[in-house]
């Protein structure tokens, strides 16, 4: 988008993010979120903080710091954001989608990489894993989708390696859960927002779920 359709939709997102305000404590670190959000929109060469920043008009160091070094308590965002989606957009055509995502990535250091199946390349190669559950429908017109659970997933080698682990910041408590226990547990954490039907697209082991009743 360019900088008209941006500032156009800035009165729209400010009262979509007014609602996730209590997850943040200070002022700033929301102002610096809104302000990497409408980047990210942005129809810009490279999402990367430093050309975000620019295009903000603030420090690269200090927006570089705000996703790297701020703690993030996804706990406090999830329900908000459940509750948000199914107040809008819950409807007899949507349902949840289980999907396990491979991202190529070289190096050693980031968190859960390892050589294990890359679905962005098609096999098995240097990669993430992120475990997601999608909420969708099939509007003819006016389709949606969002992101309702995210988690990675972190490889056994990783779990049998603490001291790698604490060097990459994942926390002790996040230990090894294979994909479709981590898909389970999506699914058990969104059941009391509604969520009414999932499917299980490439997630091995987890059968489609039935409506909530």
């Amino acid at each position: 988008m360019d900088a008209d359709q941006i500032r156009s939709l800035q009165p729209a997102l400010a009262a979509l993010l007014e609602r996730f305000r209590a997850c943040f404590k200070k002022e700033q670190t929301f102002k610096h979120w809104e302000r990497y959000l409408l980047r990210l929109m942005a129809d810009l060469k490279r999402k990367t903080i430093e050309p975000i920043a620019l295009a903000a008009g603030v420090a690269v160091r200090t927006l570089r710091e705000f996703p790297a070094f701020f703690d993030w308590d996804e706990s406090r965002v999830k329900p908000p954001l459940q509750q948000l989606v199914m107040d809008e957009h819950d409807s007899d055509e949507t349902i949840g989608v289980l999907d396990g995502s491979g991202h190529a990535k070289q190096g050693k250091q980031m968190p859960g990489v390892q050589r294990q199946w890359c679905g962005e390349t098609g096999k098995m190669d240097n990669c993430v894993v992120g475990q997601h559950l999608f909420y969708t429908d099939h509007h003819p017109t006016n389709p949606f989708s969002c992101v309702l659970a995210g988690d990675l997933y972190s490889p056994r080698s990783w779990d049998e390696d603490r001291d790698r682990c604490r060097a990459a910041k994942i926390p002790d408590e996040l230990t090894y859960r294979p994909k479709w226990q981590i898909a389970l547990d999506q699914v058990a954490d969104c059941i009391p927002a509604r969520v009414q039907r999932i499917h299980a697209d490439g997630v091995s082991g987890v059968p489609a779920v039935p409506p909530a009743t």
